[in-house]
């Protein structure tokens, strides 16, 4: 017999897992269905760092509604894997004002030059760049996140999460959808659809569609720095760099995230590599500014993430298929743009309500 559900979410990542969430938020009655597709995703292994900023005010806007959306969430279980933390910045006092326009509410202030004293060693600003503190920022464990949304939808009545179950097709069905695995199999029924497969966007349902939206595969590299950080250390962000150092106390060490050029890869093939070219881009920021850092990369990781021509997120409902909506395009921001992208996505589609439509 077929499952049947008012909602069902394709991906398992922070994207899909807060989708589910805000839609029982709005209506608790609702049969949610979640299906982990059981491949590589950007959410496990994500920097989960959330500063508030945005290149346009269309990114903007985004920004500051996730905040608010997360703030909400935090304040009801006051137990999930997120923590405050403190933002520095070093950037060029040319770009300073292209910053400010930046922020999505955090307020920039000037910071002396020893604020950081005791957290990096020989940290090397230029004669014209400026250290500057802001507020407003959080850090996650975002898998982490991610499980306890989707352990507490499991747990509500009506509604389920399916893990490693692939979806190969959306179909049409009466006044709602069949969801398709391999093989042709009927994986359940369900009035309507969002898809938050992350890298694994261009793959699958409406694939076409995601690739003729101009939405790419880029990977995202980090470096692990064997240096255990202070307590309460800050992030450190090299705006003209495009890069950040992230303290990581459970691990005791540091995160380098820093700008990967490598694009169009599958996730399909598997994790992407750290290359010697990632290695040199890592060493050549870490000696500009934290010279006494560079000879401490230890390990590393890389994953995928869609990118769009705009840097906004792709979220729109699929023409001739009412009910049905893609969310990607993460662009490196999923975890800090998840709820907004999550609340957008439930807005194209019909009013849900409980028990409404049959298989």
């Amino acid at each position: 017999m077929t499952e049947v559900f008012d909602l069902a979410v394709v991906g398992a990542g922070i994207i899909g897992a807060l989708t589910g969430r805000l839609a029982l938020d709005r209506e608790p009655g609702l049969r949610v269905l979640t299906l982990d597709q059981g491949g590589l995703n950007a959410s496990g292994l994500s920097a989960g760092l959330d500063v508030p900023t945005g290149r346009d005010a269309r990114q903007r806007e985004l920004a500051a509604r996730s905040t608010a959306l997360y703030r909400r969430l935090l304040a009801e279980r006051p137990g999930l894997p997120v923590r405050p933390v403190d933002t520095y910045w070093l950037i060029g006092r040319d770009g300073l004002e292209g910053l400010r326009r930046t922020m999505a509410g955090p307020r920039l202030l000037e910071a002396g030059p020893d604020a950081l004293a005791g957290v990096f060693d020989g940290l090397r600003p230029s004669a014209g760049q400026v250290l500057l503190r802001s507020d407003g920022s959080s850090h996650a464990d975002v898998g982490g996140l991610a499980r306890g949304l989707l352990d507490a939808q499991r747990a509500h009545p009506g509604c389920a999460v399916r893990r490693g179950t692939r979806v190969v097709a959306v179909r049409a069905d009466g006044d709602g959808h069949r969801l398709v695995g391999d093989g042709g199999r009927t994986l359940a029924w369900c009035r309507s659809v969002v898809l938050a497969t992350g890298p694994w966007a261009t793959h699958g349902p409406f694939g076409e569609r995601v690739r003729a939206a101009g939405l790419r595969i880029k990977k995202v590299a980090a470096f692990f720095l064997d240096l255990k950080p202070v307590d309460g250390a800050p992030v450190l962000i090299f705006e003209d760099d495009d890069a950040f150092l992230l303290p990581q106390p459970e691990s005791g060490r540091w995160l380098f995230s820093f700008t990967s050029r490598e694009w169009d890869g599958s996730p399909a093939a598997g994790p992407p590599a750290l290359s010697g070219d990632d290695r040199c881009e890592a060493t050549r920021v870490l000696r500009r500014y934290v010279p006494s850092t560079a000879g401490m990369i230890s390990g590393g990781r890389a994953f995928y993430d869609g990118y769009t021509p705009d840097r906004l997120p792709l979220v729109e409902a699929v023409p001739g298929h009412p009910g049905v909506v893609v969310a990607a395009g993460g662009n490196g921001s999923g975890y800090r743009l998840a709820p907004a992208i999550a609340e957008r996505a439930l807005g194209l589609l019909p009013p849900l309500s409980p028990g409404s439509g049959h298989p």
